[in-house]
């Protein structure tokens, strides 16, 4: 495959704009529940509310390839994407949840179709589920942009949301953690002391 004109840094902050509302919306505590867990796998079955495990991991795997983990750069699965994508499909996003699985049923047929010896996406290399996910994009693309866009915005988006945990997605772009700044912000903002007239 003909590689992008893009680093990856480059990549990341252009795509970052997928979930700026994400990012800039605090969520609220009856809409999103707590979220604790931490790690770098796919989530446990009973940490799930909208998908099963093995939904999970399938995800999980995708995630990774879009934004791999590399040294000193965290990437998906340790921003937890995975569970980003499972809160928000079991709350505010409930309504996506079907063409959510059925995109990650997708997936998985395209694994089987193009190695048959395969048992599903999860169980490729990662080669071979690169080769996959461009079949994938190219055979079903609105299913691969299903799949593609929570990796996103679970990367970015606010840490309360359940992904992009420890914030290793505003690290890896240069996203300043700050929701608001203290005045004076110029000169305008100063105190203007006496005025003189005339």
């Amino acid at each position: 495959m003909t590689e992008l004109p893009l680093d990856r840094r480059q990549f990341l902050v252009a795509s970052s704009a997928l979930a700026a509302w994400f990012v800039m919306s605090p969520p609220t505590p009856d809409a999103v529940p707590a979220v604790t867990p931490r790690g770098a796998t796919a989530p446990r079955e009973t940490d799930l509310a909208a998908l099963t495990a093995a939904q999970a991991a399938t995800f999980t795997a995708f995630a990774a390839q879009v934004i791999p983990s590399e040294p000193g750069s965290p990437g998906a699965r340790e921003a937890n994407v995975a569970r980003f994508a499972d809160r928000a499909l079991a709350t505010h996003l409930t309504e996506l949840r079907s063409d959510f699985v059925s995109a990650l049923g997708a997936l998985d047929a395209e694994a089987r179709r193009l190695q048959p010896a395969a048992g599903g996406f999860v169980s490729l290399t990662g080669a071979a589920q690169v080769e996959v996910m461009h079949a994938f994009d190219t055979t079903h693309h609105d299913a691969f942009e299903t799949l593609r866009v929570p990796v996103i915005a679970g990367m970015f988006a606010n840490p309360g949301y359940g992904g992009n945990t420890n914030k290793v997605g505003w690290k890896l772009i240069g996203f300043e953690d700050r929701f608001y700044w203290t005045a004076p912000f110029g000169h305008y903002d100063r105190p203007t002391g006496s005025h003189r007239n005339g």
